[in-house]
Parts: structure tokens; C-alpha cells; sequence
């Protein structure tokens, strides 16, 4: 009799079968995971925004203003001192951001402990760079932050202030470099964020004066702004809530934006250099540029609100909710709801 014998093995065809068929699963299940990984990260990002929005309230019940979008900067637009227009800068160059007087709002007490408000956090002044002659008005401090403690402590990454969607760990500091426009200092490195202060930034001049349109933001520019033309936050901006009539629900006070930029830099959480003064959303978002500039998730240039979240953008408003905001939302409407007293409380939806 004949013994028969079981297969134990796979064919060439049922073994590239199966093969193919999980294949196939994985391809279902890659965008699957993608979508859930980015669910996580827009999650994340939106409490970030709301604990940096819950960190400016808590500042505000302290001290009874907003803080500002930052202090003393050395690239502003100015003219010589005693202009009549009142273009002058601060006689201090700190280069502070005013997340900095936000972190014993954040968890970040320890980190506010060990920085000194009266010396600088970075060293620019902006002479002889374009768009700006500089702060002609001021000095820094010694020591300055090529050596004090503070250029050293600008490096420190604080995750709060990094969107879980944007960029490589590489991508959030800004490396030492002896043209140190973008850093503290020479010997000194920045971390980024990708969430600030929404502020005037492009090059509007300054109406009625003699700073020229193309130095961009005036030093102390927020202080002689006309009311129904102000956003939130400007350089030593001092705006209190009942200012914000508007209404704080209808009013952005943090915009979004990326690591990556192209004609310029992304700005630093704790210190202002060139062209690092907060987000403007007034133009729109998300601008990737054209042609050979185009690159997605790189702004085209400085200031711009942007994400890398799909056709959208995440802002905290000026009671502290978050919203997501798409990019088919026109400039014009985004001014509307940067300007804090203009009368209008255009739709984002």
C-alpha cells in the first residue's frame, strides 16, 4: 500500500500570496496610524497653546496688563535720537521675549530663577543689516549675553513651547554663529518655538512719520499704534483686557508657526534677534512660496503664521480657548481678528 505523505510547507504561489496580502494590510494600515499619530500631536498642541494662553492670563491677574511681546530690542527701526516722531528705542538693549516673564506661569519657575532681567539675552542691535537701521538709542548691558547667564540658559529646550507636528530635534535650536543675527551671541545657541505673541511684524512703517516703510516694525512702535489698529502685543506693549473690545473670544493673542523659514529665522522663545519679533497673521497662512522656493512646511518668510498641521493652523484667542483656523480663511479676516478694537469680529469658520 501506498503511505501518503501531508505537506508541510508552503507553495511558490500561496507563499507570494500571503505575502501580498500582508502587504496589503500594512497599506491600510500605515495612514491609519499616520492619521492617529497626527490626532495625538494636533491634541498635544492645542494644550500646548493653552497652557502658554492660561500662562499670559496668570501674568495678567498678577500684574494687571498682558506682559509684552518683549523688551528693549535692538532691531527696530529708528532714527536719530530726539525724533520728533517718537521712533526712538530703549536705552537698555535686553532683546527679551516676553515669554520670559511668562514662566513662573508655566511650570518653568526654576528656569526664571536663574535669568538676570536687567542684562541682555541676545546681543543684536540690527546696524548694518537690511530692513533696519537699528536701535541708534541704545546700549547693552554688561556682561553681556555672550557671557552672562542668560545667553547661556537661551539654548534650553522647554517642550511647551514645540509643536509635536513640526520638524526633527535638530531643527529646534539655532546654532552659534559668528554672525549672530539669529542666535543670543557668537558662542551662544537658541532654541525655537513654535508659538508667540501675535504682533505687528511685516513692513507697514510707520503712517505719518519719518521712518521709512521699508525698516519694517518701528522701535516702540505698539506705543504710538492708533487703538483701533493694535494687535495685543507689540514691543513693551502694556495692553490690559477691557483695551480688547473686540472681545477676547474674537481676538487671537498666540499664533502658530514653524521651525523652518526661509527668508529669515523662526523665533526664539526667550529672546528677540533679527526679524524674531512674534506672528502676524495679517496675509494669511501656511505660505510655502512659489517655484523653486516652494517647500512644504518651510514659511517663506519671517513673521508668518503656519503649521504643519494639514491645511490649518492652531491660535489661542484672547479668553484662552484654542482654535483651529484653516488657510482658506482670507488675510483680511486674519488682520480683523489680530487688531484687538477695530470694530470687527469677522468668521473664521
Amino acid at each position: 500500500m501506498k503511505t501518503r505523505h501531508r505537506r508541510l510547507a508552503f507553495t511558490l504561489i500561496e507563499l507570494l500570496v500571503v505575502i501580498a496580502i500582508i502587504a496589503i494590510l500594512i497599506g491600510l494600515l500605515l495612514p491609519a496610524v499616520q492619521k492617529v499619530r497626527e490626532a495625538a500631536a494636533r491634541s498635544k498642541c492645542q494644550n500646548n497653546l493653552k497652557q502658554l494662553a492660561l500662562g499670559i492670563h496668570g501674568y495678567e491677574s498678577s500684574y494687571g496688563t498682558l506682559p509684552p511681546a518683549g523688551k528693549g530690542y535692538g532691531w527696530c527701526a529708528s532714527n536719530a535720537a530726539g525724533d520728533p516722531n517718537g521712533a526712538v528705542g530703549d536705552k537698555n538693549i535686553l532683546n527679551m521675549s516676553g515669554w520670559i516673564l511668562v514662566l513662573p506661569y508655566i511650570e518653568q519657575d526654576a528656569l526664571f530663577q536663574k535669568l538676570d532681567l536687567n542684562l541682555p539675552f541676545s546681543n543684536f542691535k540690527g546696524v548694518g543689516t537690511c530692513c533696519s537701521p537699528g536701535n541708534l538709542n541704545g546700549t547693552l548691558a554688561t556682561p553681556d549675553a555672550n557671557s552672562n547667564a542668560n545667553g547661556t540658559l537661551m539654548s534650553t529646550i522647554v517642550k511647551v513651547f514645540l509643536c509635536p507636528s513640526d520638524g526633527p530635534a535638530s531643527m529646534q535650536i539655532i546654532g552659534a554663529s559668528s554672525v549672530f543675527y539669529y542666535n543670543p551671541a557668537p558662542s551662544r545657541a537658541g532654541a525655537r518655538t513654535n508659538y508667540d505673541f501675535i504682533t505687528e511684524t511685516g513692513d507697514a512703517g510707520i503712517p505719518g512719520t519719518t521712518v521709512p516703510v521699508a525698516a519694517g516694525q518701528g522701535c516702540n512702535y505698539y506705543k504710538r499704534r492708533a487703538q483701533n489698529a493694535k494687535y495685543m502685543f507689540g514691543e513693551n506693549s502694556n495692553t490690559k483686557i477691557v483695551e480688547v473690545t473686540d472681545g477676547t473670544s474674537n481676538t487671537f493673542m498666540i499664533g502658530e508657526s514653524t521651525l523652518n523659514v526661509r527668508n529669515g529665522s523662526a523665533n526664539a522663545w526667550g529672546y528677540r534677534g533679527w526679524v524674531q519679533t512674534g506672528v502676524d497673521p495679517n496675509g494669511g497662512m501656511n505660505r510655502w512660496g512659489t517655484g523653486t522656493n516652494y517647500m512644504l512646511g518651510r514659511l517663506d518668510s519671517w513673521g508668518q503664521a503656519g503649521s504643519r498641521h494639514s491645511q490649518s493652523c492652531y491660535f489661542a484667542m484672547g479668553d484662552g480657548s484654542v482654535r483651529m483656523v484653516m488657510e482658506s480663511v482670507t488675510g483680511t479676516i486674519m488682520a480683523q481678528t489680530a487688531r484687538m478694537a477695530d470694530g470687527f469680529t469677522p468668521p473664521l469658520d
